[in-house]
């Protein structure tokens, strides 16, 4: 993609805005002039408009009416705000869906998507990209000179995948290309079993339970899609405002897509999260959850400023229970999202609609439509901090000593395996297997003070002078060379259960777990797996010290120690007395960590502070923080910036020992020993 930062918007300070759908408004003119009032009562900077737009842009096949946006685009410019302008492939107009068979969506189990539904449309539908590529070459063309237009905003969280006959095809010569002839594809799939040996390409499903090479690259497949529908959007806005950058709104570690792969063609990375707030529960975790999606914006930016393309300023209407957030909370979401190198704060909504699935999501302006409600005055107090931390913009944070590979495919094949514990799914977090043991690993470094940048596997990762491999289920050689190669540089690798079980086709590595050669890596042979029932535990004891009770659970694999030596044991069960934790190291300093269980958070940090103290990895002029107190750092072009966030709610007193800093919004200094407020949020210089 080239230099990241090259291509970010061009921006005087931090953008700051929401989704605006002027296009709801359009029988009542004076909604856009007043709502250009409260955005400069906000500190709003920029809106994303026309997102749902199409019919509104394209009333008729062929015939555009553009003119509710030329007024909001001129409004904009006139009142100094910019324009994310969307292009509205997210849903197409009734018209397009009735006019051309074979447009909309075909689920799995052979049922067509309904009508009323966004994105229902066919990613591999000529008419459809025909259609898509035809309006944005009409949008380009029409505001390629505009003032207001500052960015491309591709469709709207685009994800899916559809199982109609021509997508069939489509996966019949993208499995051509992949693997040239069926032979080869029999032998990868391992289609022996079951006798499941296909004869020719066109017996090929598109979907089964049964066969997990086929789901998985029905996986790669659906995601290949995604890019090419993605390439297809921004031709026309490429060859017609080649300065101004594309992006499309991401969604966290959603499981269709791999974003990783995504970000290579875009020009600045965006996401959409909306943290889910909770007092009866462990709030302090969903915020360090949080953090581990926006260090993976950040990695997938090559550490370059990102985009929160969308969050909420107070409830959401979709959740089980539509809690509103406390005093501080959304505040400190922010902060947050600009401590890990955010350089746009954008909400949905601007404006809560009238009518709609959505009329009482949560909304900078309320159904009453004053400055007066309590989100608004909350909104605008932020715009003006936004505004005293311009120096910020364009800067990033400081590369961390730890990273932590994240790969979709390994968690496709993980998920498209049939014997694994499964957890289910729910947003914004997706708690499958794989992305708990990510958050687990991520979380113990957090609490142990650390900054952990999440890399992709193509990213150079030696640099680093710990790499994590969270439950990296699927590894093939290439990659496993890698890992070797940086342990004998003198590396410190660590990785966890359900470590190289499978190749990148999804079949078993033989010569015992973990594979491809890892095995010698780790010094540590896996013989079996245990997959325990939910009220479980299995305790383990660290070397000289008493059992943990509830050491382990879910997860336990029965390893032995060939080649490292024993750190923790378990203690209980027919576990008793079996490697738990493993350390093999190498001469030059390198070494290589073995967790074979899902442990507690209480085993986990004990586990990561006793390694950071053994290779002497702790920051001395950084303090210990209690559970829930996170130190963030981010550059700026007046000195470094700190960020210290109170995650819990309830006051917690700290010690910053030889650190001094200072609030910059308050000038508040913070020195010693100092109580920090329940959700408290500083934004310090040193």
């Amino acid at each position: 993609m080239g230099d990241r930062k090259a291509a970010l918007p061009k921006q005087a300070q931090l953008f700051y805005g929401a989704d605006y759908n002027p296009d709801q408004w359009v029988t009542d003119s004076a909604i856009l002039d007043k709502d250009i009032e409260l955005m400069r009562e906000a500190g709003v900077t920029s809106a994303s408009v026309g997102i749902f737009a199409w019919a509104s842009l394209e009333p008729r096949e062929g015939q555009y009416d553009f003119t509710w946006l030329d007024r909001v685009m001129d409004r904009f410019a006139e009142a100094g705000l910019y324009i994310f302008l969307a292009t509205p492939s997210g849903r197409m107009p009734m018209w397009m869906q009735h006019k051309y068979p074979g447009i909309i969506r075909v689920r799995a189990d052979g049922t067509v998507d309904p009508e009323l539904e966004r994105h229902n449309h066919c990613m591999t539908s000529p008419p459809f990209r025909k259609h898509v590529a035809a309006i944005n070459r009409a949008l380009a063309d029409r505001y390629k000179d505009h003032p207001a237009l500052a960015l491309w905003h591709l469709g709207n969280e685009l994800n899916g995948d559809c199982h109609c006959e021509q997508c069939r095809l489509a996966f019949h010569e993208w499995l051509k290309q992949r693997y040239q002839s069926l032979d080869q594809l029999n032998a990868a799939w391992w289609t022996a079993f079951w006798g499941y040996t296909f004869s020719d390409w066109s017996q090929i499903p598109t979907y089964s339970e049964s066969n997990d090479g086929l789901r998985l690259d029905w996986r790669r497949f659906a995601n290949d899609q995604h890019v090419s529908f993605l390439v297809n959007e921004m031709e026309p806005l490429k060859e017609l405002t080649p300065s101004i950058p594309c992006t499309t709104n991401f969604m966290g570690t959603h499981p269709d897509t791999n974003y990783i792969q995504w970000a290579k063609y875009l020009d600045v990375v965006s996401n959409d999260l909306y943290p889910l707030p909770d007092d009866r529960t462990n709030t302090w975790k969903q915020s360090i959850k949080a953090d581990f999606i926006h260090s993976l914006m950040r990695g997938m930016s090559g550490g370059a400023p990102w985009m929160q393309m969308e969050c909420s300023p107070s409830s959401v209407n979709w959740a089980d229970i539509n809690k509103l957030k406390r005093p501080g909370v959304h505040r400190q979401e922010v902060l947050q999202m600009l401590a890990n190198g955010a350089d746009t704060i954008h909400y949905f909504q601007w404006r809560k609609g009238r009518g709609g699935y959505e009329k009482f999501h949560g909304a900078v302006v309320d159904h009453e439509g004053s400055t007066k409600p309590r989100v608004f005055q909350e909104c605008a107090t932020i715009g003006k901090e936004i505004q005293q931390l311009a120096s910020l913009l364009g800067n990033d944070c400081p590369q961390a000593k730890v990273a932590l590979l994240f790969d979709w495919e390994a968690r496709w094949a993980l998920d498209a395996s049939c014997g694994p514990k499964k957890r289910f799914p729910g947003y914004p977090y997706m708690n499958d297997t794989y992305t708990d043991a990510c958050y687990a690993q991520y979380q113990a470094l957090t609490s142990a003070g650390q900054a952990v940048d999440v890399l992709g596997l193509d990213d150079a990762f030696d640099s680093y002078q710990v790499v994590v491999l969270p439950a990296l289920y699927s590894v093939d050689a290439r990659l496993a060379e890698r890992l070797q190669a940086y342990v004998t540089n003198g590396g410190i690798l660590v990785g966890t259960y359900l470590t190289a079980y499978v190749d990148s086709s999804n079949c078993c590595h033989l010569g015992g777990f973990p594979g491809a050669g890892l095995r010698a890596t780790f010094g540590i042979w896996n013989e079996e797996v245990d997959y325990l029932h939910d009220e479980e535990r299995v305790a383990v004891s660290f070397v000289g010290n008493e059992p943990q009770a509830e050491g382990a659970s879910d997860i336990v694999e029965r390893i032995h120690a060939e080649d490292a030596s024993v750190l923790a044991t378990f203690s209980s069960d027919f576990h008793s007395g079996a490697p738990a934790m493993t350390l093999r190291t190498e001469a030059d300093g390198g070494a290589a960590y073995y967790l074979a269980a899902r442990f507690s958070d209480a085993c986990l940090l004990q586990f990561y502070s006793d390694l950071l103290e053994r290779h002497q990895l702790k920051d001395a002029s950084l303090p210990d923080l209690p559970e829930g107190v996170v130190l963030r750092q981010r550059r700026s072009s007046e000195g470094m910036r700190y960020f210290l966030f109170n995650y819990k709610n309830q006051p917690q007193m700290i010690d910053l020992g030889s650190l001094e800093l200072c609030d910059i919004f308050s000038a508040t200094r913070l020195l010693g020993k100092y109580e920090l407020k329940p959700y408290a949020s500083h934004v310090c210089s040193s």
